[in-house]
């Protein structure tokens, strides 16, 4: 560093807490790591349930698995059955039978109806019936070792939600061969595998509910990973001045000209 002092974890939150509050800045994806690291133990506390260690970044809800081709036509613009919306994390209950669609919100502001709309569609359905739009996905994507990762990630849930057959790695790497779509459609899924999902919102503060979610401030998050050694107390500490809007105070009470 400039001051000849070497950089700390605490050096790169000063600066999330700092650039946060700039005009296109996005906390959300900056501090994402962060919020997954303790995402098991957040879960966990706040659902008095064991939460599977698999957590799952960016998971694609097909639009085709979502609605029918009569709902699609109405949509506008209208959408592909192979697009997708993400869903920040999915996390699992050990037991096999929920699934949690977890949304990350560090700005109010970007909570969107049409966001609620596709999350309220998805806790209709299981969760295998989401796998099967994984599928469906990978054989229409140009990325099909990323999906064979991601359906990897997924059989390592513990309750055979997916059931990777060994053609199916053996099609795919080091490189991808004939045969591949078969081997994907070899796949088994477990059909009631984690058939409740629960949508949970991980926001700073209330804002414009929905009843059908579930909802987690960050000063919930912060009491329960401030215990968790150095890195989840000063986690905890930030969270708590996260709780305030981006650009709500006056940067000379905290420095932010130095920055």
């Amino acid at each position: 560093m400039a001051d000849g002092s070497s950089p700390t974890i605490n050096s790169v939150f000063d600066l999330l807490n700092h650039w946060r509050h700039l005009p296109s800045y996005s906390l959300e994806t900056r501090a994402a790591p962060f919020f997954a690291v303790f995402m098991r133990d957040v879960l966990s506390a706040h659902f008095g349930e064991d939460i599977h260690e698999t957590l799952i970044p960016e998971f694609p809800l097909r639009i085709g698995t979502l609605y029918t081709d009569k709902e699609r036509e109405e949509m506008k613009p209208k959408p592909s059955a192979d697009q997708s919306y993400n869903v920040d994390y999915v996390a699992f209950g050990r037991d096999g039978k929920t699934a949690y669609l977890v949304e990350l919100k560090t700005d109010l502001d970007s909570i969107r109806l049409e966001q609620q709309k596709y999350l309220t569609d998805a806790q209709k359905k299981d969760f295998p019936s989401l796998v099967d739009g994984v599928r469906e996905l990978a054989q229409a994507s140009k990325k099909k070792k990323k999906y064979v990762h991601l359906l990897h990630r997924l059989s390592a849930t513990g309750v055979e939600l997916v059931d990777m057959p060994e053609k199916l790695y053996c099609k795919t790497f080091p490189k991808m061969r004939s045969g591949w779509k078969n081997a994907l459609l070899d796949q088994k899924a477990k059909p009631r595998a984690f058939s409740e999902i629960k949508v949970v919102f991980v926001q700073p503060r209330e804002h414009k509910e929905c009843e059908k979610f579930h909802y987690i401030y960050f000063n919930e998050v912060a009491d329960i990973v401030q215990s968790r050694g150095d890195l989840g107390c000063m986690f905890a500490n930030y969270l708590c001045q996260w709780t305030e809007p981006a650009g709500s105070l006056d940067p000379r009470t905290f420095g932010l000209n130095k920055r």
